[in-house]
């Protein structure tokens, strides 16, 4: 949610007591006779909101150096705005961060360097960047905080003014006040709109673009030249005929590639099956010199085997003789480690049943060879056969499908060689006619050139309503005496009741008129869905009111309480934002809901004698005549 109020102004000097008031949220109401400051309040809030007037020197203010203006944003951000009366730069304080640095900001608004103050303010209503039209030319300038304050910060001499609230009285921002009204209701600014240049300067820019058009059209009718001397017609028909063209080649390449990898996978098969069937055959060669060593292994054993045997059957026949040693008989006597005639008959029988084990793995060694054989004999075969399906598609990949290929491909880069050519040559064509129909076009806006129109679209009928709605809702809640129909006229940017122009009034009833357009201003934006600026400040809307003659054909009676509507209507209404009236018509104090009232006195000893404090009798800030302080609200620093 955008927008601020105003917290707290206190005037400052060496040596001088601070000179101060509060302002708390919805309705305050400053009163009391002239000369005791409240136009001062004013200017001074204006001069802190970057007015480059300060406000104006009275007695009171001779001593006081430096104005210092608490805002509080409604993000709940609250900042201290400074400035020396003399004018000058700003210096900003976020309070939030007691310990940060002041900020320097520029006293003028600049788009390019943000450190100013319009811009601060203007981020704080979410109006930042934004650009108003100021001409019939749609120049355009940036939207300064200046151009809204007008709208926020009614002084005692522009509220009766017989002008358009709408706009200042400069004439130069005329249009840019009317741009900045539209702004406030639909939400849209300027910025889409492009400059119209004066008449000499846009037909010489025209001129000018005539003749770089010619040039522009000469060189490409010459690089059309090079191309090609066809019509746009026959290079059409072309382009057709190459479209069909490649895309036959196309499907034929998307053929030629299927064979191709057909045959690829083919060869690349053969070749790892014949490096599989040789890898089989190497490893067969190595198993069968293993096998054979193995073999030998078994023939050594046998006979070993076999003499073991013989051997034993040798001793087994010997004859029976006595003991060399102690002569007693072979069968009598056994000597340790000599065996026995059946040991050896048994070592024989183990002997032959080995060598029978040792034949039967030769047998199974010798089955095992010959299997090895004869899976070599068919590697063999399929190693040929590998080598033929090898040689059979690589001489077919490399003898006719890649050449084949090839073909097809350089036939079709032929074809998208061609159609680019075509193709730029429509390309030149087209610019070319594009280029003519440009240089018609800027023959035609030579008679032209330069003319401006102050025709802009109209505010919408939802804006009009709105503020027409609001204004109206205003005058019949003050009891305002006025014609019908109400309504805003948007050719006099202003205001009509029955068949009279607001501005046409007397000088009461513009004032208070003037008042009911700010603040129905105000509320209309909201109606619509927008965020308000978030404060007013009005300079006596109800004194000229009071003191008009008989023009306005309303009795006394009918105007005091047309006063006290106002004041009761205005302290009701909670939706509208912070309303700062400064009058010399004292509100009914036992009003409810009680605004926050501070009534200047001019009388040194009773309440508050106004906005300087009196110099031997300092009184204290914010009392009512009454004695009694301002809302607690009212405080808020």
């Amino acid at each position: 949610m955008s927008g601020f109020e105003l917290r707290r102004l206190r005037v400052t000097g060496p040596g001088k007591t601070d000179a101060e008031i509060a302002f708390a949220p919805g309705l305050n109401v400053v009163s009391g006779p002239s000369d005791t400051g409240k136009s001062y309040l004013v200017e001074a809030i204006d001069f802190m909101l970057g007015g480059q007037t300060p406000p104006r020197q009275i007695p009171e203010s001779v001593g006081y150096e430096r104005i210092h203006l608490l805002i509080a944003a409604n993000d709940r951000q609250q900042y201290e705005l400074t400035r020396a009366l003399a004018g000058g730069d700003f210096q900003l304080r976020d309070l939030s961060d007691e310990d940060g640095p002041a900020v320097i900001l520029a006293g003028r608004h600049n788009a390019s360097d943000p450190d100013n103050i319009s811009t601060f303010l203007l981020r704080l209503v979410d109006l930042d960047r934004k650009r108003l039209r100021k001409n019939v030319n749609n120049e355009l300038q940036n939207l300064s905080f200046r151009n809204l304050a007008s709208l926020l910060i009614v002084d005692e001499e522009t509220i009766i003014k017989k002008t358009s609230p709408v706009v200042t009285g400069d004439s130069t921002q005329k249009t840019a006040q009317t741009s900045l009204f539209k702004l406030l209701l639909t939400g849209i600014d300027d910025s889409a709109l492009v400059a119209t240049k004066k008449r000499a300067i846009a037909k010489a820019e025209i001129e000018g673009q005539i003749v770089v058009l010619d040039e522009l059209i000469a060189d490409y009718e010459s690089n059309l030249k090079e191309l090609t001397d066809a019509s746009a017609a026959d290079l059409n028909d072309q382009l057709q005929r190459l479209e069909v063209s490649i895309a036959a080649s196309e499907e034929a390449i998307s053929v030629e590639r299927v064979r191709f990898e057909d045959q690829e996978q083919t060869r690349r098969d053969a070749w790892l099956m014949s490096e599989r069937i040789q890898a089989r055959v190497s490893e067969i060669a190595g198993l069968k010199e293993r096998f054979a060593l193995l073999d030998q292994s078994y023939a050594s054993d046998l006979q070993r085997l076999e003499s073991i045997a013989e051997a034993g059957a040798y001793l087994v026949a010997l004859p029976q003789g006595t003991c060399p040693l102690c002569g007693a008989a072979a069968g009598d006597h056994r000597h340790d480690g000599v065996p026995t005639d059946g040991d050896i008959e048994g070592l024989r029988t183990a002997c032959e049943s080995e060598i029978a084990k040792i034949r039967q793995l030769q047998f199974e060694l010798a089955a095992a060879i010959a299997d090895l054989d004869n899976e070599g004999q068919m590697l063999g075969t399929g190693a040929s056969d590998a080598r033929q399906r090898f040689e059979a598609a690589d001489a077919l990949v490399r003898e006719t499908l890649t050449p084949a290929l090839s073909a097809a491909r350089r036939q079709v880069d032929e074809l998208y060689s061609t159609r680019a050519d075509v193709r730029r040559a429509l390309a030149f064509v087209d610019r070319i006619a594009a280029l003519v129909s440009r240089r018609a076009d800027a023959l035609a806006a030579l008679n032209t050139a330069g003319r401006t129109s102050d025709e802009r679209p109209g505010l919408p009928a939802a804006s009009i309503q709105a503020i027409s709605v609001a204004f109206e809702n205003l005058l019949d809640a003050w009891r305002f005496p006025h014609e019908k129909p109400v309504y805003f006229d948007e050719a006099r940017q202003d205001m009509v009741l029955g068949n009279r122009r607001r501005g046409d009034q007397g000088k009461g009833l513009r004032a208070l008129t003037h008042a009911a357009f700010t603040i129905g201003l105000q509320q209309a934006i909201k109606s619509l869905g927008r965020s308000s600026a978030g404060f007013i400040v009005l300079d006596s809307p109800l004194v000229t009111f009071r003191e008009a003659d008989h023009e306005d054909g309303l009795e006394t009676e009918q105007k005091v309480a047309v006063k006290q509507a106002f004041y009761a209507d205005l302290a009701r209404r909670g939706d509208l934002s912070q309303i700062i009236i400064v009058e010399n018509e004292d509100p009914d104090p036992d009003m409810n809901p009680s605004p926050s009232i501070q009534l200047f006195s001019k009388q040194e000893n009773v309440g508050r004698y106004g906005f300087f404090p009196v110099a031997d009798d300092e009184l204290a800030l914010g009392e009512d005549a009454s004695g009694a302080t301002p809302p607690a609200s009212a405080e808020t620093d």
